[in-house]
């Protein structure tokens, strides 16, 4: 057993005390122990935030191990900085959520499951040892299975409960097989470098892909999460996108440390992905009809950003590129600070909406910036980082991938091009969430239950304006990110020399944009009540506002490819005297609800023909059994043989 050095010992304190938060409130199911549950995520938090911190600070790694009785297994934890770059967001948010639900309905059981997934995500992060890795990710998955179902008495939320239960086991399966391969390189189950055959490494880095790329949102491995982030109560939706997402994309960074020398084609294959993700996530959260739906899709982006930049530092270590390495690598850890914050914040919001109103469409809304003024400029705020406008940190970290490009093409690199790319993505974001803006929060209100809103409570905003703060701050004071980044990337003044001929009108260009934007919420919340303008119409309605649809139905109908728009059923009136007419738009998850989930079901439906095997008797059971047995001894024989044959 070796004894761990302080931080060690306030991370491992830190997991354990939010793992047993919930104790107090399953134990009291009183007020008061939901006090003390909260109580005890903000101290855990704090105790993981100030080891996590004196890793960066001091650009140094800290471990402990204890002995396990588990084959093979050691409860060995190491915090490096790259560990504790991710250890921060899940704290930060952590918190933030354990606040905002003492002033939402939580039961005891959220609370008891919030506590577990926040451990099991901080355990993750820790884990040197591949089997400690699989219990804390296990911990994770079913913690985040129970949120997802909390309003089990609804069937879509069933639904989306199931398919992420699937998803993330099949991805747990893709791990399994890629740490046993791992054992079988290095003969042990602890983390450390990998050296093996081109063809041996190659499988490893699909299956690490393929089975964090699930947990994450990579496309078309996203299917699950719309729904799930859709349905989970918003706190629950603000930690599994800001901080359950980001442990997907931290197996990803952790197993390529292994390689000293990845090939490049696996740098082309991750800014393939990131790519796609970006840009099609993006144009599907243009045409969604909820306001959750449209944020869950905008973090699938903001993951292909991610897996973007860390692609684009995959390709420089393989092509001999140390700045494309440096900018890749502080871009994509700078983006999974910058949107587990903004997400978080704008999940958060969106709760304080959803609980106003008791309505999620976004077309039912309208009107809020008035009758919630905290909550609406909340949103605003993560609004305009989603969007990645300057004042936001998000404009810093994408602006660090960019001057990352523009380096590819100094160096005649075609990997230049994928800028072109990413400006589209980004341009769709300013679409999304001016769409979003536009019509939640501001305008009239289209029904009765939008005109009736009001302000939440203290302890649901207090959050918001913590996270709106933290949002902006990364971009009005970008050098505070410098030494942190100089601990993970391993070089001190990379990306602070590669920002240096822009710092200054990048910081000219968010004050102002921090500043225009003040004056106008200010002038906002002064300017006279009125309809908007009606052309003259004498009698204007809320009706006659643009909707969530016709907003987007340029891109959504006319630009983006039939599979990806939604599904529109016309019935145009025919006749002199037309008897009806309709129209109904149906927007649903078109990998799941066109690919994934139909052949699923045919597959099903071939394996139901052999329920003939289930007879219910328990002898021809045992029958299997035996039967099984003996081919496996008879082969267990008889491949000696066969070998020696040969």
């Amino acid at each position: 057993m070796t004894v761990p050095d302080t931080s060690a010992f306030l991370v491992v304190t830190s997991i354990a005390l939010i793992a047993l938060s919930g104790v107090p409130a399953l134990v009291t199911r009183s007020r008061v122990g939901q006090w003390v549950s909260s109580a005890m995520v903000v101290a855990g938090s704090a105790l993981g935030l100030a080891g996590a911190a004196d890793v960066l600070a001091h650009a140094r790694a800290v471990a402990g191990a204890a002995p396990w009785h588990l084959p093979g297994a050691l409860l060995s934890i190491r915090v490096d900085p790259l560990a504790a770059a991710f250890l921060l967001p899940i704290y930060i948010l952590s918190a933030a959520v354990a606040v905002y639900a003492l002033g939402q309905p939580s039961t005891p059981r959220v609370r008891c499951f919030i506590g577990l997934l926040s451990a099991g995500m901080a355990g993750v992060v820790v884990a040197a040892n591949a089997i400690l890795f699989l219990v804390a990710w296990e911990i994770m998955a079913v913690a985040a299975f129970f949120l997802i179902a909390t309003n089990d008495d609804d069937a879509e939320v069933r639904g989306a409960a199931w398919l992420y239960l699937v998803a993330t086991h099949i991805g747990t399966m893709a791990l399994l097989a890629m740490f046993v391969l791992l054992r079988t390189v290095r003969g042990t189950f602890h983390f450390g470098p990998v050296v093996a055959p081109a063809a041996l490494c190659a499988t490893l880095f699909l299956l690490a892909l393929a089975g964090f790329g699930f947990k994450a949102g990579v496309m078309p491995l996203h299917f699950w999460l719309p729904g799930a982030h859709a349905n989970a109560p918003s706190h629950v939706s603000a930690l599994l996108s800001g901080a359950m997402l980001k442990v997907g994309l931290y197996g990803l960074f952790r197993v390529l440390s292994f390689f000293a020398a990845p090939p490049a084609w696996w740098g082309v294959v991750l800014l393939a992905a990131g790519l796609v993700s970006a840009v099609t996530a993006i144009a599907l959260a243009v045409a969604q009809a909820e306001l959750k739906r449209a944020l869950a899709y905008s973090s699938i982006e903001n993951v292909g950003v991610i897996v973007t930049a860390l692609g684009f530092a995959v390709l420089g270590r393989a092509t001999g590129h140390p700045l494309w390495v440096a900018l890749g690598m502080g871009a994509a850890v700078m983006h999974v600070w910058n949107h587990s914050l903004f997400k978080g914040l704008l999940f958060l919001a969106a709760g304080n909406i959803v609980h106003a109103t008791h309505l999620r469409r976004i077309d039912q809304l309208g009107g809020l910036l008035r009758r919630m003024p905290l909550t609406g400029t909340a949103f605003i705020a993560g609004a305009a980082a989603a969007a990645v406008l300057p004042g936001s940190g998000a404009f810093l970290s994408e602006a660090v991938l960019y001057l990352g490009f523009l380096a590819a093409a100094r160096d005649g690199a075609a990997v230049a091009l994928g800028a072109a790319a990413m400006a589209l993505a980004g341009a769709l974001a300013v679409v999304c969430f001016v769409r979003l803006t536009g019509v939640v929060l501001l305008g009239v209100p289209r029904t009765g239950a939008a005109a009736q809103a009001s302000e939440s409570g203290w302890a649901a905003n207090i959050p918001l304006v913590i996270l709106a703060g933290a949002s902006i701050a990364p971009g009005v004071w970008p050098a505070a990110l410098v030494r942190p980044l100089a601990a993970i990337i391993g070089k001190e003044n990379v990306v602070a020399s590669a920002l240096a001929p822009f710092a200054v009108p990048i910081r000219v260009t968010m004050l102002a944009a921090i500043v225009v934007a003040a004056i106008l919420l200010i002038r906002a919340r002064r300017s006279p009540r009125a309809m908007t303008w009606d052309c003259g119409y004498a009698a204007p309605g809320a009706r006659m506002q643009y909707s969530g649809r016709s907003m987007g139905e340029w891109l959504t109908e006319r630009l983006t490819p039939a599979f990806l728009g939604p599904r529109v059923q016309v019935a145009s009136p025919r006749g002199v005297f037309p008897a009806a007419a309709a129209l109904d738009v149906r927007v649903d998850e078109p990998f799941a609800d066109r690919l994934f989930v139909p052949g699923a079901r045919r597959w099903a439906e071939r394996a139901a023909r052999l329920r003939w095997l289930q007879q219910g008797r328990l002898t021809l059971y045992l029958l299997y059994i035996f039967i099984t047995l003996l081919v496996a001894i008879a082969w267990s024989i008889a491949a000696p043989l066969l070998e020696r044959l040969r």
